[in-house]
């Protein structure tokens, strides 16, 4: 028996016995052409004890006979497929793999994406080290038709510290890629959709993340995610103008997370002031760059709407009712 076969022999014997403490979550659609690099780079790593969950997203390729494939030659990897009767969108799909998976920590990984054959490992080490940390990441390289370096600060401090942190200096979803510890979570953390294709629901998830506890940046590329003409997120944030109300959206989103997280009277007027100071982009976030020529009325609208929306939501009995004054103070 040669090593390499001795090696996988005895991963086999560890995996009847060890069970995974991380899941990977691949949602896939349409993902023949790029998912066996994606699922090579698990096969890569370093630390072995994680199991991959796959929802197929009722693809129009050979998505499904490309993994099972895969799964036949990589049997030492604890392998879960799921075959969508109808197309759930990437949103819906995703929250199929949330609700699938019982380990400690798990990471999302887009059937296009790659990591490098330490990400595990040492994402796992800082988690184990700092069990308080909710969600740990790297940086990212772009590839393919986008070459780029993203990176996104930690998140630190108590809750109301992170969600400014977040509502001011935040909005690529970087952390979103990360690898998770659900004993922090309160409760299992969904994606919801939005009125527009869905545009940063990833970000919304990442402010979701920030409330439950610090979202720490470790300081390496070690996640390459790949650009190409049919990536979801290359349909965001092409409509001009138009996109305000996709950004009015957004920020709704992070105002009904704020008035949920049962925040004092005091800290809750400073975190809606920083909300609309997102909204008209004090500290510009909004990748769509025509929002920072919005003239005077134009942005005039957008803050009448978000302070009709405001009082709206605070008239709920399940939320702190703010005064007009204070509304219009923020």
């Amino acid at each position: 028996m040669s090593s390499s076969e001795f090696t996988k022999f005895v991963q086999k014997i560890r995996s009847n016995f060890i069970s995974p403490s991380v899941s990977v979550l691949v949602p896939a659609y349409n993902a023949q052409e790029f998912i066996c690099e994606t699922l090579d780079s698990l096969n890569n790593q370093i630390f072995k004890r994680f199991q991959i969950i796959i929802s197929i997203d009722k693809s129009d390729d050979e998505t499904g006979l490309v993994v099972e494939k895969w799964c036949k030659q990589h049997k030492q990897i604890p392998t879960q497929i799921f075959y969508q009767k109808h197309h759930l969108g990437w949103v819906k799909n995703i929250n199929f793999l949330l609700r699938k998976c019982e380990t400690k920590y798990f990471m999302m990984l887009p059937h296009d994406d790659l990591i490098h054959k330490t990400y595990l490992q040492k994402m796992l080490q800082y988690l184990e080290t700092h069990p308080s940390t909710c969600v740990v990441y790297s940086d990212i390289q772009g590839f393919g038709t986008i070459d780029s370096y993203m990176f996104q600060e930690s998140i630190m401090g108590d809750s109301v510290e992170r969600t400014l942190n977040f509502l001011l200096y935040h909005h690529s979803a970087i952390a979103i890629r990360g690898l998770v510890n659900r004993t922090v979570l309160s409760n299992l953390i969904f994606l919801y959709e939005n009125n527009f294709s869905n545009i940063a629901m990833d970000s919304i998830w990442n402010m979701q993340m920030a409330l439950m506890g610090e979202v720490i940046r470790i300081p390496e590329i070690l996640y390459y995610k790949r650009y190409h003409g049919d990536s979801v997120h290359a349909q965001w944030w092409r409509s001009g103008k138009k996109d305000a109300q996709a950004w009015l959206e957004h920020c709704t989103d992070c105002l009904k997370l704020i008035l949920m997280a049962g925040f004092k009277q005091e800290e809750l007027v400073h975190l809606i002031r920083s909300v609309k100071s997102r909204l008209v982009q004090e500290h510009p976030l909004c990748p769509n760059s025509e929002l920072l020529r919005l003239d005077a009325k134009e942005q005039g609208v957008l803050v009448e709407a978000f302070e009709k929306i405001i009082i709206e939501l605070c008239k709920s009995k399940n939320n702190q009712v703010l005064l007009k004054s204070q509304i219009k103070n923020t």
